[in-house]
């Protein structure tokens, strides 16, 4: 073997080695989100919504299953709503800006009622999208979201990695979880 071979394989080892602490310091900097506590206004939002039948947010899916999802610590979590759901955000972010979540909501009705299979047959005529089979009664997967009609829950679930949206495997692992919680 040769000088140039020798350095080559020096250089080699020495890249590797650097890759392997870059990318455990890289681990090391991933620190879950934890949530703000819940304001009065949050609150009130909440129990509306558990009231219009959305289900506890919390009884459907643990920061560990969703940690345990992604291969990475997230914190407790957060309150998310909209006009139709509710739901907890598991999160957590890098040093460097990357964000990991998982979120699940619950969608409801209002003081009139609610129809979760006309709620999902409005998003599977609004949104383009392709079927998932053998998950729950029908399922829905948009490109960055999974609806998921249970009745008598219709949920989504959205997961986000640094890699990019539209992780339809994580999303539909995390889906297998929530609906595992409300047969069971």
């Amino acid at each position: 073997m040769g000088l140039l071979d020798k350095a080559h394989k020096l250089a080699t080892s020495a890249k590797g080695q650097y890759e392997e602490l870059r990318a455990a310091r890289d681990e090391a900097s991933v620190k879950p989100v934890e949530p703000q506590r819940l304001g009065d206004h949050e609150q009130d939002v909440l129990r509306r919504a558990m009231a219009w039948g959305a289900p506890d947010p919390a009884a459907l899916l643990s920061r560990a299953e969703a940690s345990h999802v992604l291969g990475v610590e997230l914190g407790d979590g957060s309150l998310t709503y909209d006009d139709s759901s509710v739901g907890l955000e598991f999160a957590a972010a890098g040093r460097r800006g990357e964000r990991w979540s998982v979120t699940v909501g619950a969608w409801h009705g209002d003081e009139d009622g609610y129809d979760p299979a006309a709620s999902f047959r409005f998003v599977a005529e609004s949104l383009a999208g392709d079927r998932v089979d053998d998950l729950g009664q029908e399922a829905l997967w948009d490109g960055t979201r999974l609806f998921v009609l249970a009745a008598p829950l219709l949920f989504q679930v959205e997961v986000r990695t640094p890699g990019g949206d539209g992780n339809r495997a994580e999303a539909v692992a995390v889906a297998r979880r929530v609906l595992a919680r409300i047969e069971g």
